[in-house]
C-alpha cells in the first residue's frame, strides 16, 4: 500500500523521540515529532506527547500496534525515523506503506540525514 503523500513530493516524517528530541524506539517512544516536507524541505514540525510507552505496558496485545496504526494514518506518516522497532512494528508500518529509517541522536540531525539520502 502506497501512502499518497508521498506520490505528491510531499512526506510526513514522524521521527519517535524521548523528552530531549533524541530518537528512541517506535513502540515505546514518550513523544512523536511530526515534520511536514515539502521540496526536501522540512516546512513545519510539532511535537506530540503520545505515551506509547506507558500504553505499551496496559493496552491488551495487538491493540497498541493498532493504535499506533490509526495515529500514523490520521497523521498520514509516509516515513519514520526511530533508534528501533521490533519486527511485527516494522511489519504493521510496512503493511501500511510507512518507510521505516533507523538513526540515532537528535532527531533533527537524523531528519537532515534522511532528507540528503531521499534527494
Amino acid at each position: 500500500m502506497e501512502n499518497p503523500s508521498s506520490r505528491s513530493g510531499k512526506r510526513i516524517v514522524l521521527a519517535a523521540i524521548d523528552e530531549a528530541g533524541l530518537l528512541t524506539g517506535i513502540g515505546r517512544a514518550p513523544r512523536v515529532a511530526i515534520v511536514q516536507i515539502d521540496k526536501g524541505k522540512p516546512e513545519k514540525a510539532e511535537e506530540i506527547d503520545v505515551k506509547w510507552g506507558e500504553a505499551h505496558e496496559t493496552e491488551q496485545e495487538g491493540l497498541h500496534h493498532a493504535s499506533i496504526a490509526k495515529f500514523m494514518r490520521a497523521h498520514n506518516i509516509s516515513d519514520v525515523i526511530a533508534a528501533g522497532a521490533g519486527s511485527d512494528m516494522q511489519g504493521m508500518l510496512s503493511r501500511l506503506g510507512i518507510s521505516v529509517h533507523f538513526g540515532s541522536g537528535n532527531y533533527r540531525d537524523a531528519l537532515e540525514g534522511l532528507l540528503k539520502e531521499l534527494s
